[in-house]
């Protein structure tokens, strides 16, 4: 799926958090928890993206590597071993308002990890 996404980075999760979104609809059925993750960019893969980090939003099911990015995120600064690619998903709105998603990235490449938790 690499070659249909738009744009990908190499990244470590500085943090992960799981939280009320605070958003209001009269869906009954939307989830109520958002999750938030602030990535640091190593460097660009594919495509352009001038900054140094990003965050993601999405929502606790499926699709989603969730179980990845909270590993991931717990491994943050074991050097060598905690950086991924993901693709840079954007929703756009209106008046050039938009975020990246986390249930929509169509490509992440995360490292096969074995560092003695059994």
């Amino acid at each position: 799926m690499l070659a249909k996404a738009e744009v990908v980075v190499e990244a470590r999760v500085r943090s992960l958090s799981i939280s009320p979104s605070g958003l209001i609809t009269t869906d009954k059925d939307f989830p109520g928890q958002l999750v938030r993750a602030e990535l640091e960019i190593k460097k660009v893969v594919k495509g352009k993206f001038p900054a140094k980090e990003a965050i993601v939003y999405g929502i606790p099911f499926p699709p989603g590597p969730f179980t990845e990015l909270t590993t991931m995120a717990l491994i943050y600064g074991y050097e060598g071993h905690d950086t991924f690619e993901w693709e840079l998903s954007q929703a756009d709105m209106d008046h050039g308002i938009g975020w990246f998603r986390i249930n929509d990235c169509i490509y992440h490449k995360f490292p096969e990890l074995d560092v003695g938790l059994r």
